[in-house]
């Protein structure tokens, strides 16, 4: 074979190598630790429902998923900016629909807002309007319910996430937490051997729908229509409850 011959099966070899690069359609997407919904393993190994309906729904519509584990309040910055498509399980809210679509629900699920108080304190907080006489631990840009998010009568202190909170709490920084993801604190709690705690008797009753956020600004943002219309057959389907059932997680309700 001759160096002509060899030096055109090499630009062939290349050029289609960058036409396979360029014509590759990726998401990219987040991940945080929501047991059990979202898990992050040792090296950050990723599992859940969460991760494999979305990858199904993006290989459906000829997408591949590039996962990071990134906390939540960076993943809402970068929706907002357009850094990342995609991030699991974003609580609708009107501030957020100004930059976020909002892929799903793909079902909706009972996510009460408890109140983490040490053992015994349980009656501090009976209604609603006692949080107003303490100090309350929450997590930055997390949307709890309507009013507290917005209410400037209660005094909050945030933290980034779970770990600093619990520390917090546990050092008197302040007298409660609200909690959206009760499994989740109690998991940080149980890793720093912590018992001295309950909830209050108050709490929020509420039903949220799950879904993923998808940027505005994404480059792919005009796959919106069709990622949603896969998901949606995916619900009704039972495919999303049977992903669920494989990793041994309650599915969500499809009525709200």
């Amino acid at each position: 074979m001759n160096l002509t011959r060899i030096f055109w099966i090499f630009l062939l070899v290349a050029g289609l190598a960058h036409w396979a690069v360029a014509e590759e359609k990726l998401l990219k997407a987040d991940y945080r630790p929501r047991p059990p919904e979202m898990i992050v393993g040792e090296g950050e190994k990723i599992s859940g429902p969460l991760k494999d309906i979305l990858e199904e729904a993006a290989t459906r519509n000829g997408f591949r998923v590039e996962w990071h584990v990134v906390p939540f309040p960076k993943s809402l910055h970068d929706l907002e900016v357009g850094n990342v498509d995609i991030v699991p399980r974003v609580i609708r809210t009107t501030d957020r629909e100004a930059f976020v679509q909002f892929l799903g629900p793909i079902g909706y699920q009972e996510k009460d807002i408890h109140f983490l108080v040490r053992k015994g304190q349980e009656g501090r907080i009976r209604v609603y309007e006692d949080l107003r006489s303490l100090v309350v631990g929450v997590k930055l840009k997390t949307a709890y319910f309507d009013p507290f998010d917005g209410d400037e009568t209660i005094r909050k202190e945030t933290s980034s996430d779970d770990s600093s909170l619990a520390r917090m709490f546990i050092g008197g920084r302040f007298e409660t937490i609200a909690l959206l993801d009760r499994p989740a604190m109690e998991g940080v709690l149980a890793g720093l051997n912590f018992k001295d705690y309950t909830v209050a008797d108050y709490h929020f009753n509420q039903k949220i729908g799950n879904f993923y956020g998808m940027s505005k600004k994404s480059p792919h943002a005009a796959s919106f229509p069709a990622l949603n219309a896969t998901l949606a057959e995916m619900s009704a389907s039972g495919r999303v409850t049977e992903l669920y059932k494989i990793h041994h997680v309650e599915p969500p309700t499809l009525d709200h």
